[in-house]
């Protein structure tokens, strides 16, 4: 393996929210065994001294006509369709011996010259069964989109398998899926920063930490804080919840006035906001299938209450641990919510659960089969 392009939606650094962090990882990892140049479409807070060498691409947003009516992912013609003559140029200049789209929607829409090394693809999400979840809550026109573009993704998405000579699943379950589509399918899960492990404070509040310019994620919250929050304050009145993540400060004015519940907005570091916490929820229902925030969580060590549709998404080390609660029905995740608060004892001995199970889940390791799958590849390309 000697040059790996990596071609991603935004500037993986700063490495501040969860696809970020997963890219910036993956091509650190990557560049410990090849020569890397990170390439991405350029909005968004780029970092100017990267720790992997980046080509960001003059980009600005393309009419949604073109990429709503062609038979890709509106999505990746979006950020790809502005930059694919610069994208082509890249690649000719660098020479890859593989090209790593960090996402499939990214790779429906790869550019000639980028088409003719070896694409290793990675599935981020399953987008076809995605994009169904969103179908239900969305109206008028934007759910005729969305199931127009779920209805695209089960045509586009099998055949971009089927043609890529590696595809990287994030779970164990997406893997299943994609097993069905090619023979070239490589586990690469989530891993984490691992941090040292300090308890969290016995008044410690409920954190609920995402990526809010995601609609699962607002629609998770909403329903937290209508339907659960209410109950648990009246089990636990002094029980406080901390809303933080990106664009969350645009929620603040809907929240204004809910007991108890504060917005902290974006974060630069969000150290703290993990280290007041006594817990931290994941309640999406809907959406993609493998959170970051759920082993980041346990990472820092603090415990975490899930839907079952996040749980879903972990780690097979992290499966089984008694290191999070999952539940579904509004009275049971605010049980867990309150169980949480009320016996510290419980929640550091799974907390402890959860950091220890997190050792193995370093980010070298959870890539390492990545890096093993495309080292081969280009050894095959190189040789044949």
């Amino acid at each position: 393996m000697k040059r790996v392009l990596v071609v991603s939606v935004e500037p993986p650094w700063p490495a501040q929210h969860g696809g970020r962090i997963r890219t910036a990882r993956v091509a650190e990892a990557l560049s410990s065994h090849a020569e890397v140049l990170v390439t991405f479409p350029d909005h968004g807070t780029r970092e100017p001294d990267a720790p992997v060498a980046t080509r960001p691409l003059a980009w600005a947003a393309p009419s949604a006509v073109r990429t709503r009516a062609s038979g890709r992912p509106h999505l990746g013609g979006h950020y790809l369709l502005p930059v694919a003559d610069a994208l082509d140029a890249v690649c000719a200049e660098f020479r890859p011996d593989a090209v790593y789209w960090s996402h499939s929607y990214l790779a429906a829409w790869a550019p000639p010259e980028t088409s003719r090394a070896p694409q290793v693809v990675e599935f981020a999400n399953i987008e076809s069964r995605r994009l169904q979840t969103l179908v239900s809550s969305a109206q008028g026109w934007q759910r005729m989109a969305r199931r127009a573009e779920a209805t695209k993704a089960a045509y586009w998405e099998p055949r971009l398998a089927a043609r890529a000579a590696l595809c990287v699943a994030l779970s164990t379950p997406d893997a299943d899926v994609l097993s069905g589509w090619t023979r070239d399918v490589v586990v690469a899960p989530n891993g984490v920063d691992v941090w040292p492990y300090h308890p969290s404070p016995e008044n410690g509040y409920v954190l609920a930490l995402a990526s809010y310019d995601y609609e699962p994620n607002v629609v998770a919250l909403r329903t937290l804080v209508r339907d659960i929050w209410p109950l648990v304050r009246a089990a636990w009145p002094s029980a406080r919840l901390v809303v933080a993540g990106r664009r969350s400060e645009a929620l603040g004015p809907e929240f204004d006035g809910v007991p108890g519940l504060r917005v902290l907005g974006t974060l630069a570091d969000v150290a703290d906001a993990y280290a007041g916490a006594a817990l931290t929820v994941a309640p999406a229902t809907t959406g993609g299938g493998s959170q970051l925030k759920l082993t980041e969580s346990m990472s820092r060590g603090r415990s975490v209450v899930m839907s079952t549709f996040a749980a879903n998404g972990l780690p097979a080390a992290l499966r089984g641990a008694d290191a999070y609660q999952v539940a579904d029905d509004l009275d049971t995740f605010a049980k867990a919510v309150v169980d949480g608060l009320r016996d510290p004892a419980a929640r550091h001995a799974r907390e402890q659960a959860g950091w220890r199970r997190c050792a193995d889940l370093g980010w070298p390791e959870a890539v390492r089969d990545l890096v093993g799958g495309i080292a081969a590849l280009a050894e095959r390309t190189a040789t044949s």
